[in-house]
């Protein structure tokens, strides 16, 4: 390598990290042990599974979801391994088992790389691990395929339900389906099971309203150790309450802390009561209150302000989503079958699994929590400097093998004095935004902004 590419090199930190860091990813062997315990009726021939990775990681990274384009740059440097219409095959037919294993897998090897973690969960949880879980449904498909061609509808992809490690900020697995109008409830069973095969420790995870059923209650606590907390509808259980205490929080709200037996509405064999807890914050003001079922009875352990500030975190996983659809370029579907969306779902999980490693040290070197860095502001940057490496580097990325503990080394001094709190600190906490205040409806349905500045315009009922 010439002094040029080197001094590239050198001023390219996070292209180094990333590209570093998916050469560890994308092992030899893990790579070919994936494939062929979960490629179904797929096939390698001219184009390896490596290969496949690597076109679909740049088009996402460097050519924002357009596959198009990056052939077009590649048949240009007549570098182009296939033909692009083979490509776009070989996604629609990719295996969903593939692409749940793809993220499950991945997500294990890049949690060997994270560094210690700050974060602001209650310490009563610590024996568990946290997990929150949450469905998506893939929107804004083509309808390039000819069956869909004649309808006007918007068209959904495949739907997945992904749970989230809370701790390390990492998407660990996804249960999915083909169709996207599927319920998300079916696919939670599925979903624990992974979670339970990656990880031994008791888990305790985090549900909205949807999973508040008896069904599902008894599957989250089937694994001696593990726990829930789910959030439930008013009124929507049949619960019977054998001790109640009243507090209010640090704002006055009140909050009704409960124990008692929930019973499944229509009773089956074998189906006895489960003894459960809930809490309830009265919110007032026009809010909803917030409801929670949990089955961890230990009140002076586990206390009821304790569990409602863990279920706050259980926004994150939906930020998860809003990030990868924005970011990694998931509002742009390479291909148009539900097989494909589903890979390119959990492809960006990928993408922004290795960002989380790469966010984990940058707040390690700048002594701050990784929440309060904007995976855009770091993703621009990341892109940007992937960018410059392609178009002015007259060579391939040198490839280094290590090991994660050489990995993990090798990061750290990658990533030392990145820190910069301007560019990557997240816009709310640089200017905290204050609670918006109510619009008022204006009569018509346009007004024009001359007459807003001139205060001539009419309310609607006055």
């Amino acid at each position: 390598m010439d002094a040029f590419n080197r001094e590239l090199m050198r001023r390219s930190p996070l292209a180094a990290a990333v590209l570093e860091t998916c050469d560890f990813l994308f092992d030899d062997d893990w790579l070919a042990e994936v494939y062929e315990i979960n490629r179904g009726r797929c096939y390698e021939d001219k184009l390896s599974f490596e290969q496949f990775l690597q076109l679909t990681r740049d088009a996402l990274l460097r050519h924002k979801g357009s596959a198009h384009q990056l052939f077009v740059e590649l048949e240009a440097d007549n570098s182009h391994p296939i033909d692009e219409s083979n490509f776009y095959r070989k996604l629609s037919r990719t295996a969903p088992a593939l692409s749940r294993a793809l993220l499950r897998d991945s997500a294990a090897r890049l949690s060997s790389l994270m560094p210690t973690i700050q974060t602001t969960l209650p310490r009563c949880f610590d024996g568990f691990e946290l997990i929150a879980g949450d469905g998506k449904t893939i929107k804004q498909v083509a309808a390039r395929l000819k069956p869909t061609r004649p309808y006007s509808a918007s068209l959904l992809g495949g739907k997945a339900l992904v749970a989230m490690n809370l701790r390390s900020g990492l998407a660990i697995a996804m249960s999915d389906t083909l169709d996207g109008m599927t319920n998300d409830v079916p696919l939670a069973p599925a979903l624990v099971e992974q979670v339970r095969s990656v990880i031994a420790a008791p888990v305790l995870s985090l549900w909205d309203r949807q999973f508040d059923d008896f069904t599902t209650f008894t599957h989250l606590q089937s694994r001696g150790g593990d726990s829930f907390v789910t959030r439930v509808r008013k009124g929507g259980l049949n619960f019977t309450v054998e001790s109640r205490v009243e507090s209010v929080d640090e704002k006055g709200r009140k909050i009704i802390d409960e124990i008692g037996t929930f019973v499944r509405s229509s009773r089956k064999p074998g189906a006895g009561p489960l003894r459960l807890r809930r809490v309830t914050l009265m919110r007032g003001d026009g809010e909803e209150d917030v409801i929670l079922m949990t089955d961890l009875t230990d009140r002076e352990k586990f206390t009821a302000a304790d569990l409602l500030e863990l279920y706050r975190h259980r926004w994150r996983i939906e930020q998860v989503f809003q990030q990868i659809t924005q970011t990694f370029s998931l509002e742009h579907l390479i291909g148009c079958g539900p097989k494909a969306t589903l890979f390119q779902l959990a492809y960006c999980l990928l993408l922004y699994n290795l960002t989380q490693v790469v966010k984990a040290y940058l707040a390690e070197d700048g002594g701050v929590l990784p929440s309060i860095i904007s995976t855009f502001y770091l993703f621009q940057n990341m892109r940007k400097e992937l960018e410059a490496w392609a178009y002015h580097g007259d060579a391939g990325w040198p490839r280094n093998r290590r090991n994660a503990e050489g990995m993990r080394t090798r990061l750290a001094h990658l990533l030392k004095g990145q820190w910069n709190a301007k560019r990557y600190t997240k816009a709310s906490d640089k200017k905290p935004r204050g609670k918006p205040r109510p619009r008022q409806r204006l009569k018509g349905d346009h007004v024009s902004v001359q007459r807003v500045l001139d205060g001539r315009v009419e309310l609607y009922g006055k």
